[in-house]
């Protein structure tokens, strides 16, 4: 003999109402936990705003070339001082002044070191100082070819000056998605004590174009 097999079915009544609503209203849950979290996932993998458009920063050594896209740049040498005198006046400081000397050249078009800053190990920043009027940052214009040499000053607290690169871009404020060379500049105990200890002031050299390096 066959019997049938009849397929369940909720009751029929309030209590079967009951139990289908439940259902669906647990798979509708189930349906928003999961987009919740597959949302998650994709916020998770995709980076946010400052992470898009961080520079794109160029790392190089003390005396090495370093392409910062409009200009190409070398760190040649850095001192200090506890006094400088630029176009005739001293200026001091309770901290230390860092003068960074810097080999520059246009690659393609007239340009500037629109930014300079020194970066510390904790990202802060400390940007060439406004006290005196700088010889090379922020106003000269380079000349595509025509290598130009001068010091960038800045002035930093005492603490943080054996842990310094510098940041050099053409843009002087937005660094988004530009290009920015940076260079550690290899500052040590010692130097710092000694520049500290100088009596006499430090006078911020000019800035010159280099004679027989025209570069093509």
């Amino acid at each position: 003999l066959m019997t049938e097999v009849r397929p369940h079915r909720a009751p029929r009544g309030p209590v079967g109402r009951a139990l289908a609503g439940l259902g669906s209203r647990l798979g509708v849950g189930a349906l928003l936990i999961a987009a919740v979290a597959v949302g998650g996932l994709v916020k998770s993998a995709t980076p946010d705003a400052d992470t898009r458009e961080r520079p794109f920063v160029r790392t190089g050594r003390l005396g090495e070339t370093v392409d910062a896209r409009t200009f190409e740049v070398r760190v040649l040498d850095v001192r200090g001082a506890k006094e400088i005198v630029r176009l005739g006046r001293t200026r001091s400081t309770g901290g230390v002044w860092v003068l960074v000397r810097v080999h520059a050249v246009a690659r393609n078009e007239p340009t500037s070191i629109g930014y300079a800053a020194l970066r510390d190990g904790r990202g802060r920043l400390f940007h060439a100082t406004e006290r005196i009027r700088q010889p090379l940052a922020r106003g000269r214009t380079l000349q595509p070819g025509i290598p130009v040499e001068g010091e960038i000053v800045f002035e930093v607290p005492v603490e943080v000056a054996t842990d310094l690169s510098i940041r050099l871009a053409w843009v002087p404020i937005d660094q988004r998605m530009e290009a920015v060379a940076e260079v550690p500049l290899d500052i040590d105990a010692g130097m710092v004590a000694s520049w500290q200890a100088r009596t006499e002031p430090v006078t911020v050299a000019d800035a010159t174009v280099v004679t027989g390096q025209v570069t093509r």
